[in-house]
C-alpha cells in the first residue's frame, strides 16, 4: 500500500502539497485566460508546467514506487483505491491506452493535468475521496463518458461541467449514507447538466433533492434515471417533468418512504422499466391494485419474491433495453 499524506517527513509533505498548488495554480490561470505577463506567455506556462512536475519527483518516488510498478503493468484498467493518495503521481498519466482508472476511498483534492493526455480514458471513479468541491483539473478530462462522484462532500457542480461534452454516464449520489464517511449534499437539481446532450444514465441517489427542472424536456438523450432514497421529492410535479421526456427507459424510485404515488406518474405511460422497491412492500397493494392499471405497458419491480431486479448501474442501455422486451 503506498504510505499516506500523514506519513511523510514534514519536508515531503511541504514538496508534495507546494506540487498539487503549483499545478492548481497554473490551473486557474489558463481557466481564467490569466497567463502571467510575458513576451511568449504559452512558452512560459509550459516551462512552469514542466518544472512543478520535476520538482518533487525524485523526492516522492520512493512512496509511490508500488504504484509506479502497478501502472507499468499490461492493462488498461487500473485500480488505485484504498491506497491512501492525496495526489496523483505523473506516472500513473503515462499510459495513452488506460480506459479505466478507479482512485476511489484516498484523499484526492487536486488532479493531475496530465491526465488529461490519456485520451482514451472513459471512465473515472473518484468516489469517497471528501470533495466539498470539483477540482479543476476533473473538468480538463473532455474525453471521459463515465464518472462517478459518489459519497463525497458535493453540494453543486460548477457551471465550467459543461465541458463535459462526452460524458454518458454520471454518478454524484451516495451509495451507503450509513456507513460512507462522506455524502454528497445537493438540494437543488444541477441544472448545468441540462448542457450535456450526450448524458444517458443518472444516478442521484439519496440526495435531498426537492425537485426536478421544469425544462428537464432538454435531456433528450436521458434513458437511465435513479432518483433512489429521495424522500424530500415532491412527486407530483417530478412526474410532469419526467412525462417530458419521451425516450426515457427505465427509473429508479425506490425506498422514498411511500405507499402511493400520485396520478402525475400516469404520464410516464411509454416508460418501459420502473423499479420501486419500499421497506416491507408497504407498496405491494397500490402496485398491483392501480400502479399496473395505471402504467399498463411498464414492467414494475417491487422486491416481489422470485422477481429479480434489473441492475440499472452495470447494465448497458443495450442490455436494460433488451430486459424491457422480454
Amino acid at each position: 500500500m503506498v504510505v499516506s499524506l500523514d506519513s511523510l517527513s514534514p519536508f515531503a509533505q511541504t514538496a508534495l502539497i507546494a506540487q498539487q498548488k503549483s499545478h492548481q495554480q497554473l490551473l486557474d490561470w489558463l481557466e481564467a485566460g490569466k497567463l502571467p505577463t510575458c513576451n511568449t506567455p504559452q512558452k512560459m506556462a509550459n516551462k512552469h508546467l514542466q518544472a512543478v512536475l520535476k520538482g518533487s519527483r525524485r523526492l516522492l518516488q520512493p512512496h509511490y514506487r508500488r504504484i509506479y510498478n502497478v501502472s507499468r503493468r499490461p492493462s488498461r484498467h487500473m485500480d488505485l483505491s484504498f491506497q491512501g493518495l492525496s495526489y496523483l503521481p505523473d506516472w500513473v498519466c503515462r499510459r495513452p491506452d488506460l480506459r479505466y482508472l478507479s482512485l476511489s476511498h484516498n484523499q484526492l483534492q487536486a488532479m493531475n493535468p496530465l491526465l488529461a493526455r490519456c485520451a482514451q480514458l472513459r471512465k473515472l471513479d473518484l468516489s469517497s475521496n471528501g470533495f466539498s468541491r470539483l477540482p479543476e483539473g476533473v473538468l480538463q478530462l473532455t474525453q471521459v463518458q463515465e464518472l462517478v462522484l459518489t459519497d463525497n462532500l458535493l453540494a453543486g457542480l460548477p457551471a465550467s461541467f459543461s465541458r463535459l461534452r462526452s460524458l454518458r454516464v454520471l454518478d454524484i449520489g451516495n451509495l451507503h449514507p450509513s456507513t460512507a464517511q462522506h455524502h454528497n449534499n445537493l438540494r437543488h437539481f444541477p441544472k448545468v447538466l441540462l448542457q450535456l446532450p450526450l448524458l444517458q444514465k443518472l444516478f442521484l441517489g439519496k440526495l435531498p433533492l426537492r425537485y426536478l427542472p421544469s425544462n428537464l424536456y432538454r435531456m433528450q438523450g436521458l434513458r437511465v434515471l435513479s432518483l433512489n432514497g429521495n424522500r424530500a421529492m415532491q412527486w407530483s410535479p417530478a412526474f410532469r417533468a419526467l412525462g417530458q421526456l419521451p425516450d426515457l427507459l427505465a427509473l429508479d424510485i425506490s425506498f422514498i418512504g411511500r405507499s402511493r404515488l400520485p396520478e402525475s406518474i400516469r404520464q410516464l405511460k411509454d416508460l418501459k422499466i420502473l423499479i420501486w422497491h419500499e421497506e416491507g412492500q408497504r407498496n405491494k397493494t397500490f402496485v398491483e391494485n392501480t400502479l399496473r392499471e395505471w402504467l399498463p405497458n411498464t414492467k414494475i419491480y417491487y422486491g416481489k419474491k422470485g422477481v429479480a431486479t434489473p441492475f440499472l448501474r452495470g447494465n448497458s442501455i443495450k442490455r436494460i433495453e433488451k430486459i424491457a422486451e422480454g
